[in-house]
């Protein structure tokens, strides 16, 4: 029975050695230059991702303050969703059922204030009644990573504002 269990040692002994001379599968450099060009890419990706949600955040502004003129009933509801969206009155006149926003794009840079904070400035028009106004407003994103079920996510909240 010693005999036996020597034997098993020896084979276990010799097998463990024989994978510990195995060549690695990665190198480190490989992995570093890959990680180099993740991050480029996450940059542009995020400056892209960052104007794209602070126009859809816009207009969906604009359709709540479109939606609370048409429907007087629902006036409180859509006030607190609206202020979500500034903490200001963007709009200094009521929208009808025919005011639109068109041709929303982003001026200039976006500025990043810290590492969470970021603001772009976007130029819009607003047609009203035969009548069109060119406007801008101010996006600021905070972002924030955010843990769930064990995977990090990058949380984005957009507030507009006139400075």
């Amino acid at each position: 029975m010693k005999k036996g269990a020597y034997i098993l040692l020896i084979v276990l002994g010799f097998s463990c050695k024989r994978e510990s001379n195995k060549a690695p599968l990665f190198e480190a450099a490989d992995i570093d230059y890959e990680t180099v060009i993740e991050s480029n890419t996450l940059e542009l990706s995020e400056i892209n991702s960052y104007e794209t949600l602070s126009i859809e955040k816009l207009k969906e502004y604009f359709d709540l303050v479109k939606l609370k003129n048409q429907h007087t009933k629902f006036n409180e509801d859509i006030t607190l969703q609206l202020k979500n969206y500034t903490s200001e009155n963007l709009i200094d006149f009521k929208l009808s059922e025919r005011g639109e926003i068109e041709n929303v794009r982003q001026i200039g840079e976006i500025q990043k204030i810290s590492d969470s904070l970021s603001r772009i400035q976007l130029e819009f028009n607003i047609t009203f009644d035969n009548t069109r106004f060119k406007d801008f407003v101010f996006a600021y994103i905070t972002s924030k990573t955010v843990l769930i079920d064990g995977g990090k996510l990058k949380s984005n909240k957009v507030r507009f504002s006139r400075e």
